[in-house]
């Protein structure tokens, strides 16, 4: 998956207008008639993996279409403690506007990176296909599942219209595994996969008696998924899902699943700690970044 400009746009917008409002109260009455150029650097001060620069830089072009930005990493870059990501030369006042707003997409973006590369790193022994869900922040999607591939994991279904994915209350509400499935394939247009959760063996039965693509093994533990695995025999791919984590997650993908979805990645996630200064790192920030044996720059 690729970002460009024209889709992160409108976000970055949506963060500035909330971080600016009426205007910058503090940097509005320092910086008046007289604002020099001054040249600064966002930087991490942990280990991780990079995300979301493009945001950031569209962040400061909204502010000063001609700052001077240049990129000292790229997205999906290993990252340490003093690592400058961005060099940036501007306006006094531009760095006070975009600082909270462009670090935080760095921050959020580079953790949910960070995290998934962590469950992609301990599965890389087995065949398995890691991805997320659409589980996260609405309006936010699109760069979480972004964020997930700079990881190395892959992508579930965007939304709704993506394919057919028949869960508990689908079933429910056709009165049926086989009624759900009969009545949206009489509907459906012929290019749609169909994915159903399953919960027992019989679920399982009768999803394959009546061909669907991929069955989902809906929070089975270990012993119903392998048993689970021996019916659909190769017959359908297979998808672990629920409440999947980084304790969990081996000897899952050890049964030979095909996918595990992971919802973890995006819902509860750390951030990347960043920072943005102005001229020279603060002495706070060399002393974090000494202490975890980076070497500030």
């Amino acid at each position: 998956m690729q970002i460009n400009s024209f889709m992160v746009r409108p976000l970055v917008e949506a963060g500035l207008r909330e971080e600016l409002s009426a205007g910058d109260t503090t940097g509005g009455f320092l910086v008046t008639n007289d604002d020099p150029i001054q040249s600064g650097q966002i930087y991490v001060k942990g280990n991780g993996i990079v995300c979301g620069l493009l945001l950031a830089e569209e962040t400061i072009r909204l502010i000063e279409p001609d700052a001077e930005i240049e990129y000292m990493a790229k997205d999906g870059d290993v990252v340490s403690p003093g690592d400058v990501l961005l060099k940036i030369t501007a306006k006094t006042s531009t760095f006070f506007a975009i600082e909270r707003a462009a670090l935080d997409w760095v921050q959020q973006l580079s953790g949910i990176a960070t995290k998934t590369r962590r469950y992609v790193d301990l599965v890389s022994h087995t065949n398995v296909r890691v991805t997320d869900t659409r589980k996260g922040w609405p309006g936010l999607r699109m760069i979480q599942k972004y964020a997930v591939r700079t990881g190395g994991a892959y992508n579930h279904i965007f939304n709704l219209s993506n394919c057919v994915l028949i869960k508990d209350n689908h079933i429910k509400s056709a009165g049926g595994v086989a009624e759900a499935i009969s009545a949206i394939r009489s509907r459906a247009q012929h290019t749609f996969k169909f994915e159903i959760e399953c919960e027992t063996m019989e679920m399982v039965e009768e999803a394959l008696k009546c061909g669907v693509e991929v069955i989902m093994f809906d929070n089975m533990d270990l012993g119903e998924m392998k048993e689970a695995l021996k019916i659909v025999n190769g017959r359908a791919i297979t998808e672990a899902s629920g409440g999947i984590n980084e304790s969990t997650i081996v000897p899952i993908a050890e049964t030979g699943v095909d996918i595990i979805s992971v919802g973890d990645i995006t819902h509860s996630v750390s951030a990347l700690d960043a920072s943005l200064d102005i001229q020279d790192m603060k002495p706070s920030a060399i002393r974090t970044i000494q202490r975890l044996g980076g070497a500030a720059v």
